[in-house]
């Protein structure tokens, strides 16, 4: 089926159904009774697309849906998904329609607050938001110094309900916890003051896929994997920890990169590849040309580094990335002809390429290398 689908495409991603399901269901499990599971699917699914993700993992017990912005929201409720979905980062464009199609926002200031009120005033709705606060990651939120008259003021607004409050970790991918006990200990402050003697917040939030592997005491509500939703682990020191917490805990990547052979020549010693002449063959090579570039999302840096997996083999890439090819030397592999399938990342029999190792290779992390293949790439989902 999947080789139907992909006859006519010279590069593709593969996403693995049973895989996104097998790692949300280790979540559920972690989570048990204490907290619900709100799915990341920002930035498509970093790299997964987001609305087939989303109609794939809404088929279990989630509370809803994570997303970076309203666009990506109202592109969730487009494509016919009805659970809960919280705009996580900055809110413009028509909040109007937003507040129509039932979106929780994230307020990060009192001006947002004021203006998502008098919106939903005009609609006669009640809109669901969730407090951002900042606890020390100094990005997106209210500081604790200014959040008990802020959350004064919005509790004044009567078009408003304070569903949650949330902040983010700045450290818990590493082994050390110390700063991330110390961010657990000020939101556990910020929740008293927001909460005060009269009022409990729903959901409390802090746990992405790292603090939620890490410990138990992030937990609180509600959790938000995302990273490891798709099968990575967001860090080495990360997934130690979790093998001692949760031994039985096991993740599926989700996603593979396919593309194809275009054309196959044998180049003479002395002769340069690619722009720049970075490289100079010393011997009769075997070149293959793939349509893949640093505009599909093949990070330039692996010139002269990084390697693709063709019939089994590792065939390292020659010269340059250019924008919409590669040259790769396949002078090991015996039998190979234009149309053979190359794997940028996933596996040929026993031989595999991770994100992880693309990374290593680009200086950067796997979140980075799945995220930046290009969403004009078809995703396919198997």
């Amino acid at each position: 089926m999947a080789e139907a689908k992909n006859k006519y495409l010279s590069t593709w991603v593969e996403i693995s159904k049973s895989a996104l399901l097998h790692n949300l269901d280790q979540f559920i499990r972690l989570a048990g009774k204490m907290a619900k599971i709100c799915p990341i699917v920002k930035s498509n699914a970093y790299g997964h697309d987001m609305c087939q993700t989303a109609k794939t993992l809404q088929k279990r017990p989630i509370w809803g849906f994570g997303v970076v912005n309203l666009e990506e929201g109202l592109l969730l409720r487009k494509n016919g998904i009805r659970k809960p979905i919280l705009v996580l980062g900055y809110v413009n464009g028509d909040l109007k329609e937003g507040i129509q199609k039932n979106l929780a926002f994230s307020v990060y200031s009192l001006d947002l607050a004021r203006q998502l009120n008098i919106l939903a005033l005009k609609q006669n709705k009640k809109v669901n938001i969730h407090l951002k606060v900042d606890v020390g990651t100094s990005r997106l939120g209210i500081l604790p110094a200014d959040l008990k008259n802020d959350i004064k003021e919005i509790k004044k607004l009567s078009n408003l309900r304070i569903e949650g409050i949330f902040s983010h970790l700045a450290d818990s991918e590493n082994k050390d916890w110390s700063f991330t006990r110390k961010q657990l200990r000020l939101f556990d402050k910020i929740i008293g003051l927001a909460e005060g003697r009269d009022q409990r917040i729903p959901l409390k939030h802090i746990a992405c896929s790292a603090a939620a592997l890490g410990s138990s005491d992030s937990l609180y509500d509600l959790i938000r994997p995302g990273i490891s939703l798709y099968g990575f682990w967001p860090s080495r020191a990360c997934r130690l920890k979790a093998s001692k917490i949760y031994p039985w805990l096991s993740l599926k990547p989700a996603l593979s990169w396919q593309t194809k052979i275009i054309q196959i020549k044998k180049l003479p010693p002395n002769t340069n590849i690619g722009y720049g002449r970075t490289f100079k063959t010393n011997r009769t090579v075997k070149l293959a040309v793939l349509p893949v570039g640093y505009a599909e999302g093949l990070d330039r840096r692996l010139s002269n580094k990084g390697e693709v997996l063709i019939s089994g083999r590792r065939c390292p890439i020659l010269g340059r990335v250019c924008m919409n090819m590669v040259m790769v030397d396949v002078s090991a592999v015996k039998k190979v002809r234009p149309g053979d399938k190359a794997t940028l990342i996933g596996r040929q029999g026993r031989a595999e390429i991770t994100a992880e190792e693309l990374a290593a290779d680009q200086n950067t992390i796997n979140y980075e290398v799945v995220t930046r293949i290009n969403p004009q790439v078809k995703r396919i989902f198997l």
